[in-house]
């Protein structure tokens, strides 16, 4: 594994059963590598297989066959309780719909993943000030969800993504609910923070984001095509 890559897949596949007998290939004998500080993008229609495969790689599933490396260890062999340690320091999560906490002003939201760890209030305050800054939105530091528009709800969550300091972010249709511009604006952030060395997966069926992306991969049943 070159010391350039951050996450490797080898022979990825996942299959489920659906009904009685049906065996469905979600991910196929998949290859991926994820560079250290580029934005790696996987595109593909509805049901070809790219979330599952975000989730094999970020350690939410595991796969039927396969291995996912980390550093040349395999976390397809870890459990649980390994697997949330290493989520909890090494990844950051940007959702579709946002998922924010709406009894949470834009401030808290960001602040939340940090509030499990060993980590002094003064210095959450103080991370979540400056991604909030960082995304533009620190006037916005008082305001609930509902008080925000789709675009500024996306920029918040994509903070909350950055405040644990991840070293890979796995972002799933994170413009899917955004308008043209709106979505080119989160491509351009999520572009901007692998300058810090930072990974960034992207899985999309919007083909136009293509242009923001290192490296891309398009998938359709569950292969590499």
């Amino acid at each position: 594994m070159s010391n350039n890559v951050l996450i490797e897949a080898k022979n990825l596949s996942k299959e489920y059963i659906r009904g009685k007998k049906e065996v469905v290939m979600a991910v196929n004998d998949v290859d991926l590598q994820i560079p250290k500080g580029k934005l790696v993008m996987v595109t593909g229609p509805s049901g070809s297989g790219k979330s599952t495969l975000l989730n094999i790689l970020s350690g939410l599933d595991k796969p039927s066959e396969g291995k996912v490396l980390y550093e040349d260890e395999n976390i397809a062999e870890w459990d649980e309780e390994k697997l949330a340690t290493f989520r909890r320091g090494n990844v950051g999560f940007i959702f579709q719909n946002w998922e924010l906490i709406r009894i949470m002003t834009a401030l808290e939201n960001i602040e939340s993943p940090l509030y499990p760890l060993k980590i002094k209030s003064k210095e959450i305050r103080m991370r979540a000030i400056s991604l909030l800054k960082q995304v533009g939105l620190w006037d916005k530091a008082d305001n609930y969800p509902d008080e925000l528009s789709g675009g500024e709800q996306q920029r918040i969550g994509i903070a909350r993504a950055l405040v644990g300091k991840p070293r890979i972010i796995f972002a799933d249709e994170p413009t899917g609910n955004l308008d043209q511009d709106n979505a080119a604006s989160i491509m351009r952030l999520l572009k901007s923070f692998t300058k810090r060395d930072t990974s960034v997966l992207v899985v999309t069926h919007n083909e136009d984001l293509k242009r923001y992306a290192d490296t891309t991969h398009r998938m359709s049943s569950g292969r590499f095509v």
